[in-house]
């Protein structure tokens, strides 16, 4: 193996979760992360998935069809 051709691991690299603001210490080539959400507010690692408030494509039309019959 060469000497000297390998990235510097940081065994407590600091990731912060920009949803929930967790941190959390993991081994990294970079010193500090960011990430957008994190295994404790992400929907699928939660099961919290979260629905749709405007309906599908068939249930807008169903509302507009019984509209436009009044």
């Amino acid at each position: 193996m060469k000497l000297g051709i390998h990235p510097q691991i940081h065994d407590g690299a600091k990731v912060t979760c920009s949803s929930c603001n967790a941190v959390f210490d993991i081994p990294s080539t970079i010193e500090e992360h960011s990430v957008e959400s994190c295994r404790l507010c992400h929907a699928v690692y939660t099961g919290k998935q979260q629905k749709e408030l405007k309906g599908g494509r068939v249930e807008r039309f169903r509302k507009r069809m019984a509209k436009s019959k009044e």
